[in-house]
């Protein structure tokens, strides 16, 4: 297996843009749903994509950053704290904050979440089919389940063992949607259990296995025919299983293009990117209640103006990612690396 380099810029760069593809989508719509006019054509509503892009990052990075801990099974415990570290301090800060907006504003920002004692536990721990605060959070139920998954493979002492599993799950996965098994009536833990969109998750382990025979010469080509497949998945965008299709697998290609491009040659990326890397988790938290609160405050100021909305939006964008960046840096690093030390 190569090296990893200590920070794959492209990787990180491509996490940003993930993150913004999420906050211009839900700007987007909820621009269209207060406005009752398209954002700039609606160029960003495939926006919801960028969740297909964060899946197959985080096959490929948790997969890659961590194969010290595939071989010693006793390291399953240190895996799984460092990544509660990772998702849940930041998650209950945000949502711990939006709840008490909820409580204390009620007529202007009010969800459907319900104050039991169930819904609490579930929404902070994020268990399937929780009541969600704001609206992303169910793809971090979906990255814990991944997390789970990869603790068995380190579970397992036989690790040819383990790639055999992860394969059986990626055919039933892609097959299964072919059988007349009905999910309607499943409880959500199986749901969770074939969710289409694991695949993409296996896209990115694919990405770590693949690595070492893909070629260099391949790198643009492959890069070429990724982006190309998005953009026509974007203009001809069909919700459903066959995201995985659309998006997912060439995320894949970009990624695997990017990651065999930078262990070959020395890359430089803007370090604006970089940060907008760094803060992808925070931006992708908190971004969706400031966009329904911000329309919200616009439509009681009675802001209809179709040219200064677009600005406002813009600018709220703008907003969102530096905010991101300033949470990162204030809040999110400095916590990580303070119960690292702590807890790891």
């Amino acid at each position: 297996m190569q090296p990893l380099q200590k920070n794959l810029q492209l990787i990180q760069m491509l996490r940003g843009i993930a993150c913004m593809l999420v906050a211009l989508m839900h700007i987007t719509i909820t621009f269209s749903e207060t406005c009752h006019q398209p954002l700039l054509g609606n160029i960003f509503k495939f926006g919801g994509s960028g969740v297909d892009i964060f899946f197959v990052l985080s096959g490929f990075i948790i997969t890659y950053s961590n194969m010290q801990y595939i071989a010693k099974a006793a390291s399953a415990g240190k895996f799984l704290i460092k990544r509660a570290i990772r998702i849940f301090p930041i998650y209950w800060i945000i949502i711990s904050i939006f709840l008490l907006l909820q409580l204390l504003l009620p007529s202007f920002y009010r969800t459907h979440f319900q104050l039991t004692a169930t819904t609490i536990i579930s929404t902070y721990l994020l268990l399937p089919n929780h009541e969600m605060i704001n609206g992303v959070s169910w793809s971090l139920t979906n990255e814990l389940f991944f997390y789970i998954i990869f603790t068995l493979a380190i579970l397992i002492p036989i690790k040819k063992y383990s790639l055999s599993l992860l394969l059986v799950f990626f055919i039933v996965l892609f097959l299964f949607p072919l059988t007349s098994f009905n999910t309607s009536n499943k409880n959500e833990f199986t749901k969770l259990l074939i969710f289409p969109m694991n695949i993409e998750f296996l896209f990115g382990i694919s990405v770590v296995l693949l690595i070492n025979y893909f070629p260099k010469k391949w790198c643009i080509p492959c890069l070429i025919t990724g982006i190309g497949l998005f953009i026509l998945s974007a203009l001809f965008f069909n919700n459903g299983y066959s995201r995985v299709l659309m998006y997912g697998f060439p995320s894949f290609l970009i990624i695997l293009a990017l990651v065999k491009y930078e262990l070959t040659f020395d890359i430089k990326v803007n370090k604006l990117f970089l940060q907008l890397g760094d803060a992808s988790y925070s931006i992708y938290l908190f971004h969706l209640p400031i966009v329904v609160a911000f329309y919200k405050i616009m439509g009681k100021l009675n802001v209809t103006n179709h040219l200064l909305t677009v600005i406002l939006s813009l600018g709220l964008f703008f907003f969102i990612c530096l905010m991101g960046i300033f949470i990162y840096k204030k809040i999110e690093s400095p916590l990580i690396k303070c119960l690292n030390r702590a807890l790891v």
